[in-house]
């Protein structure tokens, strides 16, 4: 099995720029308004445990959150490979990195180029692992941070969106030609243009390359997806 957690991955997005292979056979929206904040760690650790996880997570130190693969639907697979994924394999190096830029962008010591090279090089480098790793596992997840990291600083600049959303587009067909039995592309939740950034919003995006004919699922209803899969049921 695949799954693609595809951070701030936006239906109304994937939509506008016709993007098929992202969308594959079921799609649609999560419901991710019980929770207070649309955190990106307390999403993907709530997706990885079937369980809120929001009270569990200080906004202080919720990068270095970690679950152990008992606490999630992980142990339910023979063997899995999970890359870069927050919660649990995050990168932590790469990702302070680009926070630090981040920061430096606001406090004037930075250009949102070198912010989007850093981004752009660090999904590169998932990109490359992450299909190193497709058929050596029964599970594999690929983490990629790229519409969020990017969106932040230009959701409102629609060509820039339509470059990411292309390779996104193709990242999904790449994974699609490797004809796997089950295939699950997911996001944390979505995003909004405030002027020319971007916003976290309530709903995160979701679509499986079989019938599961869920209806606005939240994020925590796929731990028993996985957990159905893993055992053939």
């Amino acid at each position: 099995m695949i799954v693609l957690a595809l951070d701030a991955l936006d239906l109304k997005m994937v939509e506008r720029y016709r993007c098929k292979n992202l969308m594959q056979l079921e799609y649609g929206q999560t419901d991710i308004t019980e929770f207070q904040l649309a955190r990106t760690v307390v999403l993907w650790a709530s997706f990885l445990t079937g369980k809120n996880m929001e009270a569990e997570i200080p906004v202080k130190t919720q990068w270095e959150f970690k679950l152990r693969t008992e606490q999630t639907f992980l142990k339910f697979f023979k063997t899995f490979k999970a890359l870069d994924l927050p919660a649990f394999s995050l990168k932590q190096e790469n990702h302070q990195k680009e926070r630090d830029l981040l920061k430096k962008y606001f406090d004037d010591k930075a250009s949102v180029e070198e912010y989007d090279e850093i981004v752009w090089k660090n999904h590169e480098e998932n990109k490359k692992e992450f299909f190193k790793d497709l058929g050596k596992f029964d599970l594999v997840i690929g983490y990629f941070n790229l519409a969020d990291a990017i969106g932040h600083l230009s959701f409102g600049i629609p060509h820039k969106m339509e470059i990411v959303y292309g390779e996104l587009e193709a990242l999904a067909k790449d994974v699609n030609s490797f004809r796997e039995d089950h295939v699950l592309i997911i996001s944390d939740h979505g995003m909004k243009a405030i002027g020319r950034y971007g916003d976290h919003t309530k709903n995160g995006f979701y679509s499986f390359n079989g019938r599961l004919r869920l209806n606005m699922p939240k994020i925590t209803e796929f731990y028993d997806v996985l957990r159905r899969i893993a055992k053939g049921e």
